[in-house]
């Protein structure tokens, strides 16, 4: 019977794996052994510059600015916990009033994510990262000195991030997410604070979600006081780049649809304010390839012969947050200890659901709390809970 229960699982695993690539949190990191590729293409259009009082300037009518961006990213579960990547950026700006444009490769850039324990529904991580231009911006002394149709294509330099992140994911895999990070910026910029608030609501191969993302300048630009004295570059009609003290608020909403190990994405986004900057909409198109790695299922299947207590589910609270199992402390269960709840058959199939941790206990009774499911099936009286020494 082993071997059917082993087919069972993974099975199982299979079939959740595509939920993974939309179900996972922000705060989460890929299963372990696992890589990610993926391709991003975005298109930006501003609609008027903000000025450093955050004043509006419309364009003219032979005015416009607009870019086009191409993202590849790779990342890789390291480990359960830990995970690395690291990206290029391709990009192509125009200018309407100079009739100028500009492409090529921007930036590369590389990074890690760590996340850590957690026995409830709320998962944190923190994720460093590093970023370097592939080219150099001139400074000129006055605007007459920009040579015709010269443009840069961002702000050249280095720079770094810091980030910590917060999500709450519920157990059919909604979540929301909200991350702070300290930016240091390249160009000379002033340092900023980057947060972003966002909320998915997942299906089986489909997801929506909404959000707003924004900047707060720390006010550090060596020109702050004097912004008519900063040496201009050749931005053309943008506030994009070589601002002072940029900050802007920019919603946004999305989808995704899975096929398989591949993800389709559908991004639109809108700055609505700022200083020193431009306010525009954007579209993005993501398409991701995710390999399935090490999952979750797969790490119960490796220690299905090493539960230490059987018991069998007796009852189930009325939301399905809670369950009681036949088993207590006089059968060595311990408060904390976790068990893993699966539906059993009299063939021999056991199929993963849900994972949980004690949290009251009697003598031949213990309450089980649910932190994670894993298929969604209601959890019946009957149902089989397995538990591993603390």
């Amino acid at each position: 019977m082993k071997w059917i229960s082993s087919t069972i699982i993974i099975l199982v695993s299979g079939q959740s794996f595509a939920n993974d690539l939309i179900s996972k949190s922000n705060a989460e990191v890929l299963n372990k052994k696992s890589y990610q590729i993926e391709l991003e293409a975005g298109s930006w259009a501003s609609s008027s510059t903000v000025d450093v009082d955050g004043n509006a300037v419309e364009f003219s009518d032979n005015e416009g600015f607009s870019k086009l961006e191409g993202d590849l990213n790779f990342r890789y579960g390291y480990s359960k916990k830990l995970e690395l990547n690291l990206g290029a950026l391709f990009r192509q700006v125009k200018s309407t009033s100079l009739e100028a444009s500009k492409s090529g490769g921007e930036s590369f850039r590389l990074g890690a994510k760590y996340q850590f324990d957690s026995r409830t529904r709320w998962k944190y991580s923190v994720d460093v990262g590093y970023k370097s231009t592939l080219y150099t911006n001139t400074d000129y002394t006055t605007t007459s000195e920009i040579p015709d149709g010269e443009m840069v294509l961002g702000d050249s330099g280095s720079g770094y991030h810091a980030r910590g992140t917060l999500s709450y994911k519920s157990l059919s895999g909604n979540h929301i997410n909200g991350s702070l990070a300290y930016v240091g910026m390249p160009n000379n910029l002033s340092s900023e604070l980057v947060y972003d608030i966002n909320g998915h609501l997942v299906w089986e191969s489909f997801a929506l979600y909404a959000g707003v993302e924004g900047v707060n300048s720390m006010g550090t630009d060596p020109y702050t006081s004097e912004p008519t004295t900063k040496p201009p570059q050749g931005r053309g009609e943008t506030a994009l780049y070589n601002s002072i003290n940029r900050s802007y608020m920019k919603p946004y909403i999305g989808l995704y649809k899975t096929f398989g190990k591949t993800r389709w994405g559908l991004k639109y986004a809108q700055v609505m304010s700022g200083v020193s900057t431009d306010l525009g909409s954007e579209i993005l198109v993501n398409l991701a390839w995710n390999s399935r790695g090490e999952t979750v299922v797969d790490r119960k299947l490796s220690k299905f012969k090493e539960y230490d207590i059987e018991a069998s589910v007796i009852k189930v609270s009325p939301r399905g947050k809670f369950l009681k199992i036949d088993k207590g402390l006089s059968q060595d269960v311990e408060k904390g200890q976790r068990f893993d709840i699966y539906q059993t058959d009299y063939f021999g199939g056991n199929t993963l659901v849900a994972q949980g941790f004690v949290q009251e206990l009697a003598a031949d009774w213990a309450i089980v709390k649910l932190s994670k499911k894993f298929k969604k099936i209601a959890i019946k009286s009957g149902f089989t809970a397995r538990g591993l020494e603390k």
